[in-house]
């Protein structure tokens, strides 16, 4: 396995689904920065910490995987498929993201990222069933 896919991998395994928060710096260089999770906030290390502990109150078990990867150069990209079920309801949680990073030897140093943060919720049970059609229909969510 390459070593930058070896490395997102480790990470997601680690510490998404581990929960090993500690291990963060062993997977980003120390002044790395990630942006796209919360719109175009720029995330350190302890802000990544802080949101990953967020996310994983609201699932059980967590699986990732990485459907898809394109490795060119020092960049590797990849579609990352996340499964779980809601804590609150037992809902199955099925979501799909991307992620591009650039690698500094064996650290990732600059990662963008995103996910279908609206679909998220909705099996989260924290927005109505159908929460896009709805407001793209012009109905706002209050």
């Amino acid at each position: 396995m390459p070593y930058k896919l070896k490395t997102l991998q480790g990470y997601y395994d680690e510490v998404w689904t581990k929960g090993n928060l500690e291990a963060i710096p062993d997977y980003f260089a120390p002044d790395a920065r990630t942006r796209g999770i919360m719109g175009d906030m720029p995330f350190d290390a302890d802000d990544l910490a802080d949101l990953i502990f967020m996310i994983r109150e609201q699932l059980g078990p967590i699986t990732i995987t990485l459907p898809i990867t394109v490795d060119q150069d020092e960049w590797l990209s990849a579609l990352v498929e996340v499964k779980s079920h809601a804590v609150a309801s037992g809902d199955p949680v099925h979501v799909f993201g991307q992620m591009i990073a650039r690698f500094d030897g064996q650290k990732m140093s600059e990662v963008y990222s995103g996910v279908d943060s609206l679909l998220l919720f909705e099996q989260l049970g924290c927005l109505p069933e159908n929460a896009m059609a709805v407001m793209l229909s012009g109905t706002r969510l209050r």
